[in-house]
């Protein structure tokens, strides 16, 4: 049993991210758990992630969509993504999940049910 000071655990706090290596543990460990963050999940690993510049020293607002290296050399050439990571290609490779986040405050809920369905009384709080 876990004993919680707090009377009751409130909804705060914003997304947490599972990398594909982390969801993959996850499923191996817990199906029925995994099933049940995948409901809430959001997926970011299916996107272009990185590291970009968004806003431009000059205040210019541009998001181009690739990388090129003729901005070394041609100051009108966008060099707006500084690095790329290959996150759906490497799920891809591995077959593994893709990259995402869920809410802390659902994944907290889902965390507490799973708990709560081993033991009535997993968690007390208030004490």
């Amino acid at each position: 049993t876990i004993y919680e000071k707090t009377q009751a655990f409130a909804r705060f706090g914003g997304p947490i991210q599972f990398a594909s290596n982390a969801l993959s543990t996850l499923k191996a460990i817990d199906e029925k758990l995994f099933a049940r963050v995948m409901d809430a999940f959001t997926f970011t690993g299916t996107r272009r992630c990185g590291i970009k510049d968004g806003l431009r020293s000059n205040g210019e607002f541009r998001m181009s969509k690739v990388a090129d290296p003729k901005f070394l050399i041609d100051k009108n050439t966008p060099s707006d993504w500084f690095v790329s990571f290959p996150l759906k290609e490497c799920a891809d490779f591995f077959q593994l999940p893709y990259t995402g986040v869920v809410n802390r405050p659902d994944l907290q809920e889902i965390l507490l049910d799973e708990c709560r369905a081993l033991k009535d009384d997993f968690i007390q709080n208030g004490v």
